[in-house]
């Protein structure tokens, strides 16, 4: 999967499938940094995902301070050629406006390796 370097940050597009309805969305972080993978609400509300009675919500700690988040069950993301089906991601709002952050728990999970030669991402066996 190709990743893009606007000079500061690594970006890429995934898809998301939440009680059927499906999203694709670009400019999604790359953030080895972050141990989930999240979303902002803005962006996931055009799919239905909102708050729920009964969703987790806890507090995640990063530079910038404290934020709530609450988590979501996917139906499905989808990078490239994976799909991972019922995936748990958390949604809450991120700094500057970004869309997303694709964390440690999927590129870890999954065994992505990243290639800054060639600004891919990509499992063994699979390019």
């Amino acid at each position: 999967m190709k990743m893009n370097d606007d000079g500061q940050l690594l970006t890429t597009t995934i898809t998301l499938c939440y009680r059927g309805k499906t999203l694709q969305i670009s400019d999604i972080i790359i953030d080895t940094g972050s141990s989930h993978t999240v979303f902002s609400p803005d962006i996931l509300d055009t799919i239905g995902v909102t708050y729920e009675n009964g969703d987790a919500v806890y507090e995640a700690y990063g530079i910038g301070g404290t934020v709530p988040f609450y988590t979501k069950v996917m139906d499905f993301i989808q990078l490239d050629n994976l799909k991972a089906e019922q995936i748990e991601v958390d949604v809450g709002m991120l700094p500057n406006s970004h869309k997303g952050l694709l964390g440690l728990d999927i590129l870890k999970t999954h065994g992505f390796i990243m290639d800054m030669d060639k600004l891919e991402l990509y499992k063994p066996n699979s390019n």
